[in-house]
């Protein structure tokens, strides 16, 4: 990573310690993860996008996390889970309620009635792609049971990208931004970063299993694929290790890492 603008270390387990660390101004934000993209992507990229300060706890294994961090974190939120989001005095678990904190602190969930409702529809809407995904790479949901399963799903869902929805959105008429951006007019809402993550996961599982171009029937989201991945402050993101970690658990015996 190299910007001197946000701090960022890497994983090191905290035994059975309170979060160290202070609600001052400046002080870092905690982030935890398990040791892959998977949701982590999504978060990091916020963090980074932002400058913002924070330590990026990455969970290599379950001791790491259940033994030697969680007792903590449930200290402060007895919905301990990953992701975990520590903030000063606040801790937030679960995907969806950590994005709409950061897009509050951030000013990235829209600032009208009408922007916030559609950036929570979104949030939703890519959730659903999300565990549509999770349902092909990992045999444990009796979804994708064999390898043969995988390979005759994941070409379905390639040949067939669930981005239809997400295309059109772009060219709606309350889109403020010229199909640019999702929700906000000048840049990318909260909601636009897990939009992004998921492309960029079907574009790789595309390529994984030599299938088509997932962008050819989505013009609006490729050029918003491809913008994004423009953004200064993500340059170092996209050139560092966090992006080149595996997209899901290959310990879990998943078909597509």
């Amino acid at each position: 990573f190299g910007s001197s603008s946000f701090l960022l270390v890497p994983c090191q387990p905290v035994p059975h310690m309170a979060y160290s660390g202070s609600s001052a101004p400046g002080a870092p934000m905690e982030f935890g993860y398990w040791k892959i993209r998977g949701l982590g992507a999504v978060f990091r990229m916020i963090l980074e996008y932002k400058e913002a300060k924070y330590v990026d706890k990455q969970y290599a294994n379950g001791e790491e996390w259940f033994k030697d961090r969680k007792p903590a974190i449930l200290a402060l939120n007895p919905l301990a889970n990953l992701p975990y989001l520590v903030d000063g005095d606040t801790c937030v678990c679960q995907t969806n309620a950590i994005m709409s904190y950061l897009g509050d602190k951030f000013d990235m969930n829209g600032t009208t009635e009408a922007q916030k409702i559609r950036t929570q529809e979104l949030l939703c809407e890519i959730y659903d792609v999300r565990n549509s995904m999770i349902d092909l790479v990992y045999p444990f949901k009796n979804v994708t049971r064999t390898k043969e399963e995988f390979d005759t799903n994941a070409k379905a869902k390639v040949g067939k990208p669930p981005f239809a929805k997400f295309e059109n959105l772009l060219a709606f008429k309350d889109n403020l931004s010229g199909g640019k951006w999702f929700v906000l007019k000048d840049g990318p809402g909260v909601a636009d970063f897990h939009i992004w993550e998921m492309l960029d996961q079907h574009r790789m599982l595309s390529e994984f299993i030599g299938g088509p171009d997932i962008f050819a029937e989505f013009p609006k989201c490729k050029a918003f694929y491809e913008a994004f991945k423009t953004l200064p402050t993500l340059k170092n993101y996209f050139a560092s290790e966090a992006y080149k970690m595996e997209l899901n658990a290959r310990g879990a015996n998943v078909y597509f890492a």
